[in-house]
């Protein structure tokens, strides 16, 4: 079963959690309000970072979900593939060289051929960027997450501050190359 999902900007850039010049937070909730997906973005080392924590229990799917079910299916059918998270750079930015991801976890199921990967808590997602103008950068994050029951779409339009921005240091120790 799958629940419809509705966003709001989060209200938690007070706490020290989602300071600095993060976007404001995106939270991709279920019926009763409860964030399951907060989705937030930044400048730092010349990369678009995208940071995307899923509440306990809850997981999203890796930028290249898709081409590693098919190469773990083999050409085999199946129950089906989950929508890979996806990142679109619309304002202010211009993506300049490959994605990075965390190294994401294997939740797949042989014996079903289903095949999945994805991450669980926090993951970071990552691109070298160069800035086209302005000062503010469109980021739109589209992604699916699950829970043992059910999923919801997250649908994160993020507003990311350019101006002198971008400067902190960042490193890309522990990501992996997205591969689509």
């Amino acid at each position: 079963m799958r629940l419809a999902v509705r966003l709001s900007l989060g209200a938690v850039l007070a706490t020290g959690l989602w300071a600095g010049e993060w976007s404001a937070p995106v939270e991709a909730t279920d019926r009763s309000g409860t964030a399951l997906v907060t989705c937030r973005a930044r400048l730092a080392g010349g990369h678009l970072v995208v940071e995307l924590h899923a509440k306990a229990g809850w997981h999203v799917y890796a930028m290249d979900n898709e081409r590693r079910a098919k190469e773990a299916l083999a050409g085999r059918m199946s129950l089906g593939v989950e929508e890979s998270t996806d990142v679109v750079v619309e304002e202010g930015l211009r993506i300049a060289g490959p994605w990075l991801q965390t190294e994401p976890k294997d939740f797949s199921q042989p014996e079903l051929r289903w095949y999945s990967y994805g991450f669980e808590g926090v993951a970071v997602l990552a691109a070298p960027v160069e800035r086209t103008g302005g000062e503010t950068g469109k980021v739109s994050v589209r992604a699916q997450a699950c829970d043992a029951a059910s999923c919801i779409r997250v649908d994160a339009d993020l507003a990311v501050p350019l101006a002198g921005q971008g400067v902190d240091a960042f490193s890309t120790a522990g990501l992996i190359q997205v591969r689509r």
